[in-house]
């Protein structure tokens, strides 16, 4: 499907929907084949909306959207795209894992939105191939399916699957997806109608960088906090990651508490207390495990500094989580 030869027949796509699906995910994928068949006068791209049992799918945003069919009801899908969003288990079952690998089977192109991945890996069906998921899944996703190789990028597509990260990261994989199907004249036409005016490649970054995001193009700032998020696992200490940018432990200090308003054990213990609530929340890995991952010397120490920066502790806030899902 993604190639760059010129196709003449009508595409048919199968959208399945996962309860708690992402709603703009989900129209991030659609609205760009839809734009296609309006702007070339032609029906290029035909599209179904399945569910497991053809029910309607309750998204994340709490709207409901009617399915066309349930599994083994749908005409056969030239690709297959598995839409996502919060608690993709959900969504697990063996009657989706068969139906799944019997697509796989018969050639069609597998695809995800968002967590999607984490469902398209449970099968199997990603074992051996490049794959991307939502950032904030990404650390889980590596720890658990370790037979994928996963990527941090926008979308991926290797062979006869492709993933996207979710949100509008689905958009630019379709007006890819139209640019090696279609042509690039198609495609901008479509980026155009759509008023989206930068069409971004799969290996962009998922998310804003350091500087955007904390508001600061201060070099020596970023670089420390880059060598932080480089070493969760093994922490660094305050007088190490003042000799990476040459400066004096008080200066160091200084910059963090002009910058970010706080000192900077303190956002380090965060950004490792935050990869640690990822691991506890989606995988199973023992709680002693999760703290030596997160840079803790002890459960004990995790525990306390879990408990005093998220108001709870690790074992309740998982067990939180499960009742959610």
């Amino acid at each position: 499907m993604f190639t760059a030869l010129p196709l003449t027949k009508t595409i048919n796509v199968a959208f399945y929907l996962v309860p708690e699906f992402s709603m703009i995910g989900f129209s991030a994928l659609v609205d760009p084949l839809r734009q296609a068949n309006y702007v070339s006068g032609e029906t290029l791209y035909r599209w179904q909306v399945v569910s497991e049992k053809g029910e309607a799918v309750v998204a994340s945003n709490g709207m409901s959207l009617i399915a066309d069919c349930g599994i083994n009801f749908e005409k056969k899908p030239d690709m297959l795209i598995i839409c996502a969003g919060f608690s993709p288990e959900k969504g697990q079952s063996k009657r989706l894992q068969t139906w799944l690998q019997q697509h796989s089977r018969k050639g069609v192109w597998l695809g995800s939105q968002d967590t999607g991945s984490y469902l398209l890996a449970k099968t199997g069906l990603l074992n051996g191939y490049r794959a991307t998921i939502h950032w904030e899944n990404l650390i889980a996703f590596k720890e658990v399916f370790q037979q994928v190789e996963v990527v941090e990028e926008l979308y991926e597509i290797d062979r006869r699957r492709f993933t996207c990260s979710g949100g509008l990261a689905g958009l630019d994989m379709m007006l890819y997806l139209i640019h090696c199907q279609r042509g690039h004249e198609l495609s901008l036409s479509v980026s155009d109608e759509l008023i989206y005016s930068h069409m971004r490649e799969g290996k962009a970054p998922q998310r804003m960088t350091n500087a955007l995001r904390l508001g600061t193009n201060n070099r020596k700032l970023l670089k420390v906090i880059e060598a932080m998020e480089n070493h969760l696992e093994d922490p660094l200490n305050i007088p190490t990651l003042a000799a990476i940018v040459n400066v004096s432990e008080r200066e160091l200090e200084r910059l963090f508490s002009r910058h970010l308003q706080q000192s900077p054990g303190r956002y380090y213990r965060a950004k490792r207390l935050q990869r640690a609530r990822s691991l506890l929340q989606q995988t199973d890995r023992q709680v002693v495990d999760i703290a030596m991952a997160s840079g803790f010397g002890s459960a004990a120490h995790f525990s306390r500094a879990y408990r005093q920066f998220f108001n709870v502790a690790p074992s309740q806030d998982r067990h939180q989580q499960i009742r959610r899902s």
